[in-house]
């Protein structure tokens, strides 16, 4: 006769707690964890099965998974007893019950286990092929997909510095935690011909990397969800300076017009055209003229998938007629933002000093660069964001027309100074002077 019934771990716990499983046997008993875990209040100890919660998918999925699972273990028994005809070796039982449970973690011995870095690899595979998915269905765009081989690099030298290889079982806070302080202390990049720390922005991208890889380890039922919920990961991020163009500089990058090779003139004319349509460049890099009408540009976002309609400054529409109608093809990310410093350097209001504060192994420290230094793609959006903001164009209309989905993703795009939010200040204010001394001019009028 066999028993199968399980437990909270913890029936305290405030946020979730682990579900145990236990099974007796011929006056034997196993203990184990078969990778659930609830909140406490929504858990029968009674029935020992969660409490039917109308309208929570995870808790009657949990519930459903329980139930299999008491099925399995049974018909395991009886397999193992031949009906209750021979006695079961509990080693043997308890081996082939984890197998079945947590087949990474409790292969028999001689069967080859899959190694955290193999499935690092599979990830990205599954990736690029399309196999793995967004939330919303849609395919994981190729930029979106590099910080993923860089963390994978950053893992593999991970391993080799500590001089161990990481299970899949492995994928736990212990494994997190070393993974984490390895980048923070040990990761260096090159910047100005000198190695530094990698800042806190790049670390938080990486471990963000990681996570999604235990995460596709919970689809793949390779790792217990349980054990992504009960883990912190460090992915805060801190707000960064960076750079956008003033309608005055874009105008300076307009008025260039000595150009090494035609290359030189096609990236400024195509970085304007981005400063005017707040795109990201993998869309102003490839815009489709076909939905352009009286107008108005009607796009796709590469990246969000989300349909944007976007009205055609001058100077953007001068571009186009330019080339007519027929825009260059852009160079790569890395070759556009190359060619673009060089544009920068050229003009002298952005060979001004540029101090950021960034955050590297744990400590803040503030960078010193020229202002042209900082030019890339990604500027062009930031400027037509902060431009259209400063002109006091309403957030709602720029985050219809920029894409961003929250107030709070739109505000870190804009990078006005604090001279330039006091004079929209003191405008506000000249501007309520000017009313009242016209309200009061009426008044005096009325009065006579």
């Amino acid at each position: 006769m066999i028993s199968v019934r399980y437990s909270l771990r913890d029936k305290g716990a405030k946020r979730k707690s682990t579900i145990r499983t236990s099974i007796s046997f011929s006056g034997k008993r196993i203990l184990f964890c078969p990778g659930y875990s609830i909140v406490p209040e929504y858990w029968d100890t009674n029935t020992g099965l969660p409490k039917p919660i109308r309208g929570s998918v995870e808790v009657k999925n949990i519930t459903t998974n329980l139930k299999e699972l008491d099925l399995k273990i049974r018909r395991l028994y009886d397999d193992l007893s031949l009906n209750g005809k021979m006695v079961v070796n509990t080693d043997i039982f308890k081996q082939k019950v984890l197998n079945m449970v947590k087949p990474e973690k409790h292969a028999e011995e001689g069967q080859p286990q899959t190694t955290l870095l193999d499935f690092f690899d599979l990830t990205i595979r599954d990736t690029e092929r399309g196999v793995r998915l967004k939330d919303d269905e849609y395919r994981i765009e190729e930029n979106s997909i590099k910080p993923y081989r860089s963390s994978r690099l950053h893992f593999s030298n991970f391993q080799k510095h500590v001089g161990r290889v990481f299970l899949l079982s492995d994928f736990n806070q212990e494994t997190h935690d070393q993974f984490s302080k390895y980048i923070i202390e040990t990761v260096k990049v090159k910047r100005n011909g000198a190695f530094e720390n990698i800042s806190k922005n790049a670390h938080s991208k990486y471990i963000m990397c990681f996570l999604q890889v235990g995460k596709y380890g919970v689809k793949k039922k390779l790792i217990p969800s349980s054990v992504i919920a009960e883990m912190d990961f460090s992915t805060s991020r801190e707000e960064t300076d960076n750079i956008y163009l003033n309608e005055a500089e874009i105008q300076l990058l307009m008025d260039l017009k000595d150009f090494k090779n035609k290359g030189e003139e096609e990236v400024r004319d195509m970085f304007v055209l981005g400063c005017y349509t707040g795109l990201r460049f993998s869309n102003y890099s490839h815009i489709n003229l076909e939905y352009l009408k009286d107008g108005i540009l009607t796009t796709i976002q590469q990246k969000t998938k989300k349909k944007v309609t976007i009205p055609i400054h001058q100077n953007v529409k001068d571009i186009i007629d330019k080339y007519q109608g027929v825009l260059p093809t852009c160079p790569t990310n890395q070759e556009f933002n190359r060619t673009l410093k060089d544009l920068g350097q050229r003009i002298p209001a952005l060979n001004i000093p540029f101090s950021k504060q960034i955050t590297r192994n744990r400590k803040i420290t503030v960078e010193e660069t020229m202002k042209w230094e900082k030019l890339m793609t990604h500027t062009a959006r930031r400027s037509f964001c902060t431009n259209m903001y400063l002109m006091g164009v309403p957030v709602l209309t720029i985050m219809a027309i920029s894409g961003h989905k929250t107030e709070k993703s739109f505000r870190a795009y804009i990078k006005a100074t604090g001279e330039e939010h006091a004079q929209i200040m003191q405008q506000f204010w000249d501007n309520n002077d000017k009313k009242k001394v016209k309200n009061d001019l009426e008044k005096d009028s009325n009065n006579l």
